[in-house]
């Protein structure tokens, strides 16, 4: 437990004592739970931190674990690590995105329809790897959760569905073995593909149903099915001996490249590839945006870690963050990726930032309604430019009848165009503006007009009591004027 907070994580430990009977270890690092056979999964889960690891050593493990939080959960080996949830409700369900499970047995949700051992709900960014997962309608079901990755896991012996994929997207499914289950894999709906390959699928009832699009190759291989019975000949173009089936495909009318032989899963094989991207030239003050996607990873990157300094050191996050930078010179920014296994690997780029001297330009500025009434708001728009560092704000500065500046900032809209809007004001009032665009850089430029400002007067309302008389007078003497001109009446 951090220290700061050693003597509440001692009382919540005492509180857990007692709702749970159980005693989950202080943790020997700011991130990292231990615990042990006898102690609750849950309980940990509840005491950490979103980012932290919770390491659970050997031992069997009856509960139902909930994890709403992002953490890692890992044990210590599949063989002896287990979660059962005695043939009751759902084993482990992960209802928060990147979490990470791995080296775990996940077994005995309840016997009933619509039961799984690991349950994946509303999430994405999840890494499923290195568990066996069995004994349970479904093994792994994913509802509207994407982006997650699934690797190297046996799902076997579960009453209806080994990986059940609904409404949920662009999720990897790799080096798994999917055994004796009722249907290997079970995708009814879907609108953005997910990607099976290197996974085997052996004596399912049904080895699987999916839509069309479902992938089910990297492009060179795909999957080892037990009732695949095709050639490796080098039939219709392809390489005889490379072990993948070219006759009797795409089988079971999906997979283009089976597989001849189970691949043989050895964890992960590699570290990952850090991909800065290109270095950038930037005037000051402008927007860089950073671009790792080109980074991979033969299991899939967990993280991305941005560092620099600009005067001060910097740490970014996230595959293409963004940033301006402060000062002129030469800077030099280091990526770091890191895959699920807390493999890495490092790339730098260069930002030449110059320096922006170029003031921004206003023009096209207009007042909407020219002459406002009473209470009558007035929208103020200009187009404001600047070709080096961009514009970053424009602000309307306003005062009424000689009093103190008031400064309204104005909104972006389309193209170069800003606007702003100043308040309603008394019958009377003189208002008197300008306004003022900076750009990224710190330079600015003001157009008041040559210190002659924008001025308006809010005018009266003409009242209807005196506009409807009014009106009625001058109808009548325009008909009689009309008609004595017809009767040649009329003299000046």
């Amino acid at each position: 437990m951090r220290k700061k907070n050693l003597l509440l994580a001692f009382v919540s430990v005492l509180l857990l004592l007692a709702t749970f009977g159980t005693q989950i270890t202080i943790p020997v690092s700011a991130s990292e739970w231990h615990v042990y056979s006898g102690d609750s999964i849950q309980a940990a889960i509840n005491l950490a931190n979103s980012g932290d690891t919770i390491f659970v050593h050997a031992g069997t493990y009856y509960e139902h674990v909930v994890v709403n939080k992002t953490v890692s959960l890992v044990g210590e080996n599949p063989a002896n690590t287990i979660i059962d949830g005695n043939g009751t409700g759902r084993v482990v369900r992960i209802e928060a995105s990147n979490v990470m499970i791995i080296n775990f047995t996940i077994q005995n949700g309840a016997s009933e329809f619509g039961y799984s051992s690991l349950f994946l709900g509303n999430c994405r960014g999840s890494m499923i790897s290195d568990n066996i997962i069995k004994n349970s309608p479904y093994g792994i079901e994913l509802l509207k959760s994407n982006g997650s990755n699934i690797i190297g896991n046996t799902i076997m012996n579960n009453s209806w569905y080994g990986i059940y994929i609904h409404e949920s997207n662009d999720n990897i499914i790799h080096g798994n073995t999917i055994t004796n289950n009722s249907i290997g894999a079970w995708i009814p709906t879907s609108t953005v593909p997910n990607t099976f390959y290197h996974n085997n699928f052996i004596n399912n009832t049904y080895q699987a149903e999916a839509p069309a699009f479902t992938r089910w190759d990297n492009g060179t291989a795909g999957n080892y099915w037990s009732d695949y019975t095709g050639l490796d000949d080098g039939s219709g173009g392809r390489y005889a001996g490379d072990g993948i089936g070219d006759t009797n495909i795409p089988h079971l009318g999906y997979d283009n490249y089976p597989l001849m032989n189970p691949w043989v899963y050895v964890g992960d094989r590699a570290s990952p590839v850090a991909e800065a991207g290109p270095d950038q030239t930037v005037f000051q003050g402008m927007t860089v945006t950073f671009n790792g996607s080109g980074s991979y990873d033969d299991v899939g990157i967990k993280s991305y870690v941005w560092n620099f300094t600009d005067v001060t050191p910097k740490t970014l996050t996230g595959v293409s963050p963004t940033y301006r930078f402060k000062n002129v010179g030469n800077f030099s920014v280091t990526l770091n990726v890191t895959d699920y296994f807390d493999k890495w690997d490092t790339d730098t780029m260069w930002v030449n930032v110059s320096a922006d001297t170029t003031k921004p330009t206003i023009s096209f500025l207009s007042q909407e309604p020219t002459l406002p009434g009473p209470s009558e708001n007035v929208t103020v728009s200009a187009d404001a430019t600047d070709g080096q560092s961009g514009v970053f704000n424009v602000t309307i500065s306003y005062r009424t009848n000689s009093g103190p500046w008031t400064n309204i900032s104005m909104s972006k809209l389309t193209g170069n165009t800003w606007e702003g809007e100043i308040p309603g004001l008394p019958a009377g009032t003189n208002v008197t503006y300008w306004i003022i665009a900076y750009d990224n850089a710190g330079n600015f430029e003001v157009d008041d007009q040559l210190g002659e400002y924008y001025f308006y007067t809010v005018i009266p309302e003409f009242p209807a009591a005196i506009f409807l008389p009014l009106f009625i007078i001058f109808t009548l003497v325009a008909v009689i004027l009309k008609k004595k001109r017809k009767e040649g009446t009329f003299k000046l």
